[in-house]
């Protein structure tokens, strides 16, 4: 009996302990349950109760919201333009501009209040729909031949940006009004975006068909973007509680700077992809530029961080550290695109030098005897060049065929034949561009001479060379400034340096200078633009770590 009921004990304990661990694992499920904040429809940035004085939440790091705008920007950016001729120039740094300053909005808002809630998610749905719609107008977004539809669309886009700005705002007002101390900077803020929305919005009815190659309408865009970023700016110096100390203001532009690195860096492997596709043979002076497009990023990478003063400096200079940013985030979009550009133009250059001296070659110890006898030889050449590097369009077939019956129709060695022989190499240089993906502006009257379209290629290459270098040595410039404005002292050994880097600065600005000369072009065809940059850079890097100057 006792042994039953010692047993019948023993089978009760045994059953009730998975009960318990079960009990136990449904409590910890509720308590982790419990512990996840619920999703409100507002929620207040106020880091206490009711007091006197107001206090915000202040986020110190990053969070998948602020990754996922600022990679939107370059999302949104990347591959809107060729940048191939002085208006898609302008038009490329106009475009990054309506980006960087709606980000820059965003950001200035995101940083300072921290928020959860259905109302605040709904808010970054529109701003990411805004980025979209942009990324869809961009293609179209041309200053110098303004689609009257796209630039509309641009007007609302921005005009909505800045009214769920003003809302995101008000909402965040909505929790102080009680405070005199926060009721009125931020109502400035919310009508400094009412204001910015009703401007964008009357910029929509300057946009027709009769200004679309001269209206300036859009200058408006710049001028404002600018002014409400100023006020904003202003009101924060003046009141505290909208201050950017305690924010996580820095860490959102170095964010930014690393996304366009690593955008630099996709640039330069889609460059070297397409030349691989093209021919797979790489000699030294490629390899060089192949490492030096690296390096530049590497460098810049480096010497950037190297440069940051991760802590907080100053309410004021933090928020010009910030501004500036601008203009340098310009600059490094402009330099690595250069960087990805002059690995296609290397390579172009080397298979046009091989291609002349197979053309020389075919004539070196044999020369033609009569007009026949040069066409014949010149087609066979220029079939085993379009074997091996085959045109893109029929009408480079049509090209070639037409000069190669012109030379053997004409005077054997005459003004008339050179000529001829010139436009059939044209033709096939300007075939090895398609191929490598170089394109000459496009123009509303086709281009059908291979000599102007051989031209324009070049004027692509001089365009290049000069924004490189200019972008290059602005580069260097404002990460100077940037850098001593974020130092809380310096030392005499820090002036000498940033000296050295100021000379070294404009040295590279002023190269691009010598593009249009004779000197300027055999440089910009040689292989050491990249390098000269690179090694610019690495010096500069090495100097911050060279203490001879102490």
């Amino acid at each position: 009996m006792s042994s039953n009921g010692g047993h019948s004990s023993s089978d009760s304990v045994s059953s009730l302990t998975p009960l318990k661990k079960n009990i136990s694992h449904a409590s910890s499920y509720q308590s982790d349950e419990g512990s996840q904040p619920k999703l409100k429809l507002f929620e207040s940035p106020l880091a206490h109760g009711r007091r006197k004085l107001s206090y915000m939440k202040r986020r110190q790091t990053w969070n998948s919201s602020t990754i996922s705008s600022s990679l939107l920007i370059l999302t949104t950016f990347n591959d809107v333009h060729d940048v191939n001729e002085i208006d898609a120039l302008k038009s490329y740094a106009g475009f990054f501009c309506i980006l960087w300053f709606l980000w820059l909005q965003v950001s200035l808002f995101d940083v300072r209040f921290v928020t959860d809630s259905v109302l605040e998610r709904i808010a970054k749905a529109f701003q990411f729909g805004v980025m979209i719609g942009l990324a869809i107008i961009g293609p179209d977004f041309n200053s110098s031949n303004q689609k009257p539809g796209a630039f509309r669309s641009v007007a609302i886009i921005l005009m909505a940006s800045r009214l769920v700005l003003s809302l995101q705002y008000s909402a965040i007002l909505y929790h102080v009004w009680y405070y005199k101390n926060s009721k009125t900077p931020l109502f400035l803020v919310v009508m400094a975006n009412v204001v910015a929305a009703l401007i964008y919005f009357t910029t929509f009815f300057g946009f027709t068909k009769e200004t679309s190659k001269t209206g300036r309408v859009f200058v408006v865009w710049y001028i404002t973007a600018i002014i409400e970023t100023a006020v904003n700016i202003l009101i924060s110096s003046k009141w505290k509680v909208l201050s950017f100390r305690g924010s996580h203001l820095v860490q959102r532009m170095t964010l930014l700077t690393l996304i366009i690195l690593g955008e630099g860096i996709i640039g330069v492997s889609k460059s070297i992809a397409d030349i691989t596709e093209e021919e797979g043979s790489y000699n030294i002076s490629l390899i060089l530029t192949v490492v030096s497009a690296v390096g530049i990023i590497y460098f810049l990478y480096m010497l950037y961080f190297d440069w940051l003063n991760r802590s907080q400096f100053g309410s004021v200079r933090q928020q010009i550290w910030a501004f500036l940013h601008f203009p340098f985030h310009l600059a490094l979009v402009f330099l690595v695109e250069g960087v990805a550009q002059f690995i296609r133009w290397r390579k172009v250059v080397e298979i046009i030098h091989e291609v002349g001296k197979k053309y020389m070659n075919e004539f070196k110890e044999v020369p033609a005897t009569d007009s026949l006898d040069l066409k014949k030889r010149l087609a066979q050449v220029t079939r085993t060049i379009f074997k091996k590097f085959p045109p893109q369009f029929t009408q480079t077939i049509s090209d070639t065929q037409m000069a190669l019956w012109n030379i053997g129709n004409t005077t054997f060695k005459s003004t008339e034949q050179l000529g001829n022989m010139t436009t059939l190499f044209s033709t096939v240089q300007d075939s090895l561009f398609d191929n490598f993906g170089i394109d000459p502006p496009e123009s509303e009257i086709p281009i059908t001479d291979p000599n102007e379209e051989w031209n324009e290629n070049l004027e692509v290459l001089a365009l290049v060379f000069t924004y490189f270098f200019l972008a290059s040595g602005i580069t260097l410039i404002l990460m100077n400034i940037l850098n001593a404005l974020s130092r809380p002292t310096m030392t005499r050994a820090d002036r000498i340096r940033i000296a050295i880097n100021f000379v070294l600065s404009f040295t590279l600005v002023s190269l691009a200078g010598i593009s249009k000369t004779e000197g300027g072009f055999y440089f910009a065809q040689s292989a050491w633009v990249l390098p000269s940059v690179a090694g610019t850079y690495a010096f500069v890097m090495l100097l911050g770590y060279t203490k001879f100057l102490w």
